[in-house]
């Protein structure tokens, strides 16, 4: 037997540590202009502490100047709403629901379309609660099937066993979307089960349940409401998305289990009273807005017969701040058709656009805004402009340049560490902002409904 010899590791490793170096300074060097399944990689500098913010210099926007209309003065603490449609008070016919169901007469659907900013109902449920709080309402509405992270929600207490699930993220061809962008079907043993919870004003309890489905024939199912009621039921069939409704006095807690039927695909389900305001939240992780595209045109009709939405909010922009060059033009052209295609499966509703938030990246030592943002803010505008949207700058709601920065670094926190995604703290405050943005509107409203009845012009 030789003694073991010690081998000296410092030569290999040196020569390991330098050859990353120099990988990453090569990769300084080059303009990433493609991209990998629709994603975009993240330009590397390893001297970005030390080299002038070039882009700072900057002053040209890319897209030629567009004769705004002139933009009302806002109170101060408020965001208003700009206005590019073809109508004078395009929000009207949502404001006057919102005040029939502030009188239990109506009940008001907002769908939001997001990525991950909103993910987990983040800013969604304090707008929601707000606005239950104002007008009337009980439930979160709309709530998926499975989840990724269904214990990071707090406006809903979810669990799940059972379900194959598919997102227009996972496989976009697929064609069996919901209005949220998947789809689930059952396996033997599945259940799904929702729970109310206190975090929020408006979420303890409701007194219907219904779920989103299609089927070739019928389909049996198990339901147990608040530990004690327990109901057997017939799912008819439907080719096209339908709608089961379930009533009952109070509703804390319910546990609904599908026959395995490879024929059935459950698109979600929702929580609710009769009247009061639904804020339906479809934030989907990873998509820019053009994934929905994926969506079944018949499905949102559908969908839209079933529910009746009021407005439909499109909120994105995270996902395109990756992109290597600031010419959004593709971006603006690919929005443009999903809004063509939107405005066609809901004709009479409106659209709310909201720009992207702040987001911050390190520059010189400092963590700054990034400097594509101001520029995919002014693409995001040209969408609504171009396309008669009703449009809510988030970026100036949060406090402009360098506000992500601030509320990553404010005590409490009101955003994480990563400067590109807001808290449940954060996103109650910006809840509230938009809250009071529709308040406001509602407040124009009853100002011009008493002139009208003074005969004041």
């Amino acid at each position: 037997m030789h003694p073991l010899k010690s081998k000296n590791h410092i030569r290999i490793a040196f020569i390991y540590i330098l050859a990353i170096v120099g990988i990453l300074i090569t990769m300084s060097f080059i303009e990433f202009k493609k991209s990998i399944f629709g994603f975009y990689l993240k330009p590397v500098s390893v001297f970005s502490d030390i080299l002038p913010d070039d882009h700072a210099m900057e002053k040209e926007f890319l897209f030629e100047a567009v004769k705004l209309p002139t933009t009302e003065i806002c109170p101060q603490g408020i965001v208003c709403f700009r206005n590019y449609t073809a109508e004078k008070f395009p929000l009207d016919s949502l404001v006057e629901h919102f005040l029939e169901a502030k009188a239990k007469k109506a009940k008001v659907r907002i769908a939001w379309y997001g990525d991950s900013f909103s993910d987990g109902d983040i800013l969604v449920s304090d707008l929601r609660d707000t606005l239950q709080s104002l007008y009337g309402g009980n439930g979160v509405g709309f709530v998926p099937i499975t989840s990724e992270a269904p214990g990071f929600r707090k406006s809903v207490v979810h669990s799940f066993s059972g379900w194959n699930t598919t997102s227009l993220i996972t496989n976009p061809k697929s064609g069996r979307f919901g209005i949220n962008g998947f789809s689930y079907t059952p396996d033997s043993g599945n259940f799904v089960c929702y729970a109310g919870t206190k975090h929020f004003k408006h979420t303890h309890s409701f007194s219907i349940f219904r779920l989103f489905y299609a089927s070739a024939g019928i389909t049996q199912s198990n339901l147990l409401i608040n530990k004690k009621d327990r109901r057997k039921i017939s799912i008819p069939p439907s080719k096209t998305p339908g709608m089961l409704t379930v009533d009952a006095d109070t509703i804390w807690k319910i546990r609904a289990g599908i026959a395995e039927n490879p024929a059935f695909i459950c698109y979600g389900a929702s929580l609710e009273d009769k009247t009061g305001i639904y804020v339906d939240n479809f934030s989907i992780k990873g998509n820019s807005g053009l994934g929905l595209q994926a969506i079944p045109d018949k499905n949102l009709v559908a969908f839209d017969s079933l529910l009746h939405y009021d407005l439909i909010v499109l909120q994105f922009g995270l996902n395109v701040t990756n992109m290597p060059s600031y010419n959004f033009s593709g971006y603006v052209k690919g929005m443009t058709r999903l809004v063509t295609k939107l405005k066609k499966a809901f004709p009479s509703t409106p659209i709310l656009l909201i720009s992207v938030s702040d987001r911050s990246h390190r520059r010189q030592g400092q963590f700054v805004t990034m400097p594509v943002i101001p520029y995919l803010i002014e693409a995001q505008e040209k969408i609504a402009y171009e396309n008669k949207l009703v449009f809510w700058n988030l970026f100036e709601a949060m406090g402009g340049e360098d506000s992500m920065t601030k509320f990553a670094n404010s005590k409490p926190a009101l955003a994480n560490k990563d400067y590109t995604h807001l808290n449940y703290a954060g996103g109650r405050k910006l809840g509230i902002s938009l809250a009071r943005s529709f308040v406001y509107e509602v407040e124009k409203y009853e100002k011009r409904r008493k002139c009208v009845g003074s005969g004041i012009k």
